[in-house]
């Protein structure tokens, strides 16, 4: 039984991500349509790296490594740009 309870967990936390993964292309999406609209480039690598190296330095951990975290959001970023 407590296992089964475990793995709801780690359901809802997928859950939880999904949505969140959802909102995030979501908000994207509007960035992107707002850049179009006032002639701005789509792509700043800059913010890129600034997003990254903040997220590394506020929840890097044991198990989220910097590594982990530059290739999570290597993946959400790349995608969120074929969207494009």
């Amino acid at each position: 039984m407590e296992l089964d309870h475990l793995r709801q967990q780690i359901d809802e936390c997928d859950n939880e991500i999904m949505t969140a993964l959802e909102k995030r292309l979501q908000v994207v999406h509007q960035v992107g349509e707002y850049k179009a609209a006032h002639n701005l480039p789509i792509v700043q690598t800059s913010r890129r790296q600034e997003l990254i190296k903040r997220l590394q330095e506020e929840f890097g951990s044991d198990n989220l490594t910097p590594e982990f975290i530059k290739d999570l959001y290597g993946l959400i970023i790349n995608h969120a740009e074929s969207l494009e």
